[in-house]
């Protein structure tokens, strides 16, 4: 292991490309803090647990890098060293993992109608991906050199972890795209099947993404454990959780403000502006036709408007059409969804015609007004 090009060039390109991400990570919090102050307070804990882990990832790979480019240059047989920042790293990456597939496991939970039988194996796996960086970060810190990590144990624990993430991430992604296309199916011609295909492209984006990058450093560290090019891809995989994370969080009120976005003028209404409503009065243009007359002297001086609209602009008839929109808070679409139909069901039921009163019904003060 002293190809410098596939060993320090390849952690030095991870690493670079990694605290970019982090850099996004860090904007993403900020993002969410600014547009839901009143979130739950879980969801505010889980979201600066991701920051602040994020940053201690980001912390182990400057110092992996000063260590191998800085503090031992020019030594190549310390390239064979694992340093204790690159251990720590990877059971960092696992519990940024862990938090992003039990988030995603909680929607499938709330979408499959609180079905365990579906949410339980997603968890299980993602807690056994954990235990197995968990044994893999107390080996490299006891072995310390890759040539002994690559034996057969515990390299085998370092793959288990790997394929357990890629395999989450294919799970949750088919599960997620299943329950968006059975909403599709029930939310056709309205609008909300706009947001539906919308989501959809985002999960099988976050989903495509992570489990690519995985699946490159596990094929990496199988075909060419030889070099660190695997150590590299590894670098970037927490900070690819972490965003998913925190794009799926704040693409929240996108989402739910694309339900209610249509053309901003209907064509058959005419396009007003200020000129049209400004006419010469007197000597002076008064913008919108609106003239004032104030006497500062007087405190009891009274608002006078003069409106004159000129009346060649004016159309035979406006039309006005009252939306009616309602803020929620929910991000589950099959509350939503529900809601619709119930209030679609009390829209079209038919209501009673109220009953004539009677005349013995009638009060006494209804009759003594009759002539």
């Amino acid at each position: 292991m002293t190809d410098i090009a596939w060993t320090l060039g390849a952690l030095l390109v991870g690493g670079s490309i990694a605290l970019v991400l982090s850099g996004i990570v860090t904007v993403q919090c900020i993002i969410f803090y600014k547009l839901y102050p009143n979130e739950i307070r879980l969801r505010k804990i889980m979201v600066l647990a991701v920051w602040v882990l994020d940053l201690l990832h980001s912390a182990f790979i400057v110092t992996a890098l000063y260590d191998y480019c800085i503090t031992f240059f020019g030594d190549r047989t310390r390239i064979n060293i694992i340093p204790w920042s690159v251990a720590l790293s990877v059971v960092v990456t696992a519990i940024q993992t862990l938090i992003v597939h039990w988030y995603f496991a909680h929607k499938i939970y709330k979408s499959s109608g609180m079905n365990w039988w579906i949410t339980a194996p997603i968890v299980i796996l993602a807690f056994l991906r954990l235990f197995a960086a968990s044994v893999s970060t107390t080996e490299m810190i006891r072995l310390g050199r890759y040539a002994v990590f690559n034996e057969h144990y515990p390299g085998w624990i370092f793959t288990t972890g790997l394929s357990l993430s890629a395999g989450v991430d294919i799970i949750i992604t088919a599960w997620l795209c299943y329950f968006l296309q059975k909403m599709r199916r029930r939310t056709a011609s309205t609008p909300m099947a706009h947001v539906v295909d919308t989501l959809t492209l985002y999960t099988l984006e976050n989903g495509f993404l992570t489990c690519v990058t995985t699946t490159a450093s596990l094929i990496c560290w199988l075909a060419m454990p030889n070099n660190l090019v695997f150590l590299g891809l590894h670098f970037v995989i927490g900070k690819l959780y972490a965003n998913s994370l925190l794009i799926s969080l704040n693409t929240r009120k996108e989402l739910r403000e694309m339900r209610w976005t249509k053309p901003e003028w209907d064509p058959a209404v005419p396009v007003f502006t200020a000129d049209d409503f400004t006419v010469p009065y007197g000597t002076r243009t008064y913008a919108y036709g609106v003239g004032t007359s104030l006497t500062m002297s007087s405190p009891t001086a009274t608002y006078q408007p003069i409106f004159k609209v000129n009346p060649r602009v004016l159309p035979s008839h406006v039309e006005i059409s009252v939306e009616r929109r309602v803020e929620r808070t929910s991000d589950d679409l099959s509350d939503i969804i529900r809601h619709d139909e119930y209030s679609r069901q009390q829209y079209h039921r038919p209501r009673p015609r109220p009953r004539p009163r009677s005349p013995r019904h009638t009060s006494t003060d209804a009759l003594r007004s009759l002539p």
